[in-house]
Order: structure tokens, then C-alpha cells, then sequence
């Protein structure tokens, strides 16, 4: 496998106050392509600050990401926010904890939002099919008000993989969802990792999750 992100010596630490509190500290990995790899610890412990670093949401205090694509190789500490913003819409699909859905789209057009920015029409049909996939049948017009937890949650995992992205990254994506659902979701990111050859990074509390993925880093607060 070849490796499609690289990880090093990341340092991010954050004011509490007046003390300043280490959140990463050295922390490494490489995610290659096909690979699934579960970051796992406590609330707090780095992980969901580790996947917005990745994202290009957040700047590291040191280290290094390296993001290989078809377009070449990506140094995202060396960018720009725009140019870390058109990576992450082009190359990454990210599940955010809690949705990020745009209330004035509905579910069909949140998950189409992707395809229109990126200019992929092409990949409509498969894009709305997985929404059957995730039990959604029915709520294409709905907005997400109108919706429970667990179905923003899943029209935002749809949104995630819309553009067929390099890289994914999740957070907590079923800690909304009863085990049906958290069932359906991650056969779905499973299944769309290898089809895809992408690579998906999750974060998770969910041991039987972990026991999933090809690797598993753990995170001490």
C-alpha cells in the first residue's frame, strides 16, 4: 500500500486560562491508502484535534502533513487557509461530530453540496444511492431541523463520501446512532474505504469499532 498521509511530530497546545495545556505532543502516523485506522482514548485526550489538524481546520505548533494525492504531494503546513480550505473540499470528506449540516439546504442538496463546489455531477447518482444505503429513503426533502440525531448523522456521512474523497476523516460518527444504524454506517465506510482505496481515520469510544480497523492509536490525556 502506498501511503497516503504522513503524520510527523505534531505539537498543538491551547490556552485554559492561564496555563497552557498540551494536547498533542509528538504525535506521528502514516495512513495509507485501503487503510483504516481508529484513534482511540478519552474526551479531551487529542483525537478530534489530530483529525482538524489534518483537515487543515487548525495549524499545528510543530510537525509536519503530508497529504499524497493524484495531484501531487500536499505539505498543508505550508498553505494558506484557502489553500488547505480547496484540499480538504477536493481530497477529504470529514464527519463531523456534531453534523456541520447547512440548515437551509435539504438532505439531497447537502449532499450534493460537495459534487456542485468540486463540479462533479457525475457522481450525483451514486452520491443520493447512499442514502438507501443509510436507511434514508423518504427524507430527501426534509431540512435538518425536521430530522433526529441519527439521521443528520447519517445524511452527513452521505455528504462525507459524496465526492468519493481521498481521505476520510470521522468523528464519532455513530455515537448518534442506535446499533442498527451505527451497523449500517460502518459497513458503508468500510465498504466505500476499499472500493475507493482511500483511507479513513475515525475516531471512536466504540471498542467493537476498533477491533475493525486495520490499526488502532491510542490517545492518553
Amino acid at each position: 500500500m502506498s501511503p497516503l498521509l504522513v503524520v510527523e511530530g505534531l505539537r498543538k497546545a491551547y490556552l485554559d486560562g492561564s496555563i497552557m495545556r498540551r494536547v498533542l505532543d509528538d504525535t506521528s502516523l502514516t495512513l495509507h491508502a485501503g487503510e483504516v485506522i481508529a484513534l482511540c482514548g478519552p474526551s479531551g485526550s487529542g483525537k478530534t484535534t489530530l483529525l482538524n489538524l489534518v483537515a487543515g481546520l487548525l495549524e499545528p505548533d510543530e510537525g509536519r502533513l503530508v497529504l499524497h494525492v493524484e495531484a501531487g504531494q500536499k505539505r498543508l503546513c505550508d498553505l494558506t487557509a484557502a489553500e488547505r480550505a480547496q484540499i480538504r473540499r477536493r481530497h477529504m470528506g470529514y464527519v463531523f461530530q456534531f453534523f456541520n449540516l447547512v440548515p437551509t439546504l435539504n438532505v439531497r442538496e447537502n449532499v450534493l453540496l460537495p459534487l456542485e463546489l468540486n463540479r462533479r455531477s457525475d457522481l450525483a447518482g451514486s452520491a443520493l444511492g447512499r442514502l438507501s444505503a443509510l436507511g434514508l429513503d423518504g427524507h430527501e426533502r426534509q431540512y435538518p431541523e425536521q430530522l433526529s440525531g441519527g439521521e443528520r448523522q447519517r445524511t452527513a456521512i452521505a455528504r462525507a463520501l459524496a465526492h468519493e474523497p481521498a481521505l476520510v476523516l470521522a468523528d464519532e460518527p455513530t455515537g448518534n446512532l442506535d446499533a442498527e444504524n451505527a451497523h449500517r454506517v460502518v459497513e458503508l465506510l468500510w465498504r466505500e474505504v476499499r472500493a475507493l482505496n482511500s483511507g479513513l481515520l475515525i475516531a471512536t469510544h466504540d471498542e467493537s469499532i476498533a477491533a475493525r480497523a486495520d490499526r488502532v492509536i491510542r490517545f492518553e490525556q
